[in-house]
């Protein structure tokens, strides 16, 4: 897909970069929003806080702890093979929302120090299209300061409950966004279309769902069988990470349970915001397309409940369903991205804009498979990018790569995986295309856009979460680089 500016003016993306423009086209858009067409469908965005893909019922877990999303899976199409664009939050979001890879927007690989500039947003092109737009996010790492309040008429961040284990980091349940999520829906007047991005925070971890859910699963049997101690840090291997520990626990079964009753509270009320939306839609069609930002380790590679640290596909591998109008359900093994979501809802909205992106639009894939058998797909950490083929994994890490670009006088390493049939990865001759391909993408990274001083209640969040070192103040908040696998 091509650039277009506001109202359809051409501009180029690298352009405005290098003349250093800080441009605000959400003013632009409310000026020239269009009148909808009176068929243009209502839309709902849902991504969840670290959720793997394969402990959902519909991608094979053994447990039904996931309702909701399998009642979604059955009307629509479920990508087996879909691929985070990073696996952290804000990166991931980053890319959600503008249709490019991690390195190609301004968010880049940090988590919370950077600032989304210079390209419009999936909401700039709703509410441009005549859409009410409305957003409501649930991690302290999606506030509006990092730039994805963009093009959205409500942008509801307030985070009002404190982690029992990080006093001073402040989340939202499901069940407060959802509740914030249908009081919006249900003052919409039906009118106008709208377009909803709704994101829940569970189960990203401490793993504490409600005492009403506890037991529900029960404990789920990892590869570790002993118990685990705890870190004295958030990341590491061999340990429970110190965010995540719960009193008196120390079986890694009795994690993977909660993280799966953690998933079944999300569900629920996630299918609360379902109901209220397709309620509010009597006059027109809905299209609703799911995915989470990232998925969790647990316990390959030796790393247990946390993320971030690398791009493996225990944590680039992510649910995505699409639910649409005339779509028939089917599951599609295509190799797919987060940057496919822009390019895939202004498709199937019929939006009159051709931004330019890194994805495409997935309407092939909807009803037929091998359509896209030679696609490669990035995904990024802090340290790391890795390039995906067909069952095939190419990984560039090392203290070289910074969240930019390749920096002098670090190290690289590479690394290349094939999946086997029984799922399993295995290293393979290094695949040098692959090395190339990620070089080159490297080399076209754009620049980091600072997000300016933070309040000293956002340092301590963002400190509480492991994403600042400790000595970290509120003027050089900028400065420094977040630890590599954060939680």
């Amino acid at each position: 897909m091509r650039s277009i500016g506001v109202c359809g003016v051409s501009h180029s993306f690298r352009r405005w970069l290098s003349l250093g423009l800080v441009v605000s086209l959400s003013l632009g858009a409310v000026a020239c929003s269009q009148e909808p067409p009176v068929a243009s469908p209502n839309v709902l965005l849902i991504t969840l806080d670290t959720l793997r893909s394969d402990w959902i019922h519909a991608y094979g877990f053994q447990s039904e702890n996931t309702p909701v999303i399998d009642g979604l899976a059955d009307r629509g199409v479920l990508f087996e093979n879909a691929i985070a664009a990073a696996s952290l939050t804000a990166p991931s979001h980053g890319s959600i929302m503008t249709g490019r890879y991690a390195r190609e927007h301004s968010i880049g690989t940090l988590n919370g120090e950077s600032r989304l500039e210079g390209v419009e947003t999936l909401a700039d092109f709703f509410r441009q299209a005549g859409y009410e737009t409305g957003a409501f996010v649930s991690n302290v790492v999606l506030r509006r300061r990092i730039g994805l309040d963009r093009g959205f008429d409500v942008y509801d961040d307030e985070l009002g409950k404190s982690e029992e284990n990080r006093p001073a980091y402040f989340e939202r349940p499901a069940e407060q966004t959802a509740k914030r999520a249908i009081d919006w829906l249900t003052k919409r007047s039906g009118e106008k279309p709208f377009f909803m991005w709704l994101h829940l925070q569970d189960p990203h971890g401490p793993y504490t769902p409600p005492s009403d859910y506890e037991g529900k699963v029960g404990p789920v049997p990892l590869r570790m069988k002993s118990d685990l101690s705890v870190l004295n840090r958030n990341t590491g291997q061999a340990g429970i990470p110190a965010y995540q520990a719960l009193p008196g626990v120390a079986d890694p079964a009795h994690y993977a349970g909660r993280y799966a009753e953690e998933i079944m509270y999300a569900d629920y009320w996630l299918g609360e915001v379902i109901k209220t939306f397709e309620s509010r839609g009597v006059t027109r069609e809905a299209v609703i397309v799911l995915t989470a930002d990232h998925g969790e380790s647990l316990g390959e590679q030796g790393y247990f409940f946390q993320h971030g640290q690398s791009v493996r596909p225990e944590l680039a591998r992510v649910p995505l369903i699409v639910v649409a109008p005339k779509v028939a359900p089917r599951k599609a093994s295509d190799l797919v991205s987060h940057v496919d979501i822009v390019p895939t809802l202004i498709d199937l909205a019929d939006l009159s804009v051709d931004p330019e992106t890194s994805g495409i639009s997935l309407r092939s894939s909807f009803t037929s498979d091998r359509t896209l058998d030679s696609r490669v797909v990035f995904s990024d950490t802090e340290g790391e990018s890795g390039l995906y083929g067909q069952n095939r994994l190419t990984r560039v890490l090392g203290s070289a790569l910074s969240s930019r670009a390749v920096q002098p006088g670090g190290s690289i390493q590479s690394e290349s995986l094939e999946e086997t049939e029984s799922g399993a990865w295995r290293p393979v001759q290094i695949d040098t295309s692959a090395v190339e391909q990620i070089s080159n993408y490297l080399d076209r990274a754009v620049e980091l856009v600072p997000v300016g001083a933070m309040a000293e209640e956002h340092i301590e969040q963002l400190r509480a979460l492991g994403y600042l070192d400790p000595e970290v103040g509120p003027d050089e908040s900028n400065s420094k680089t977040p630890a590599q696998g954060t939680p």
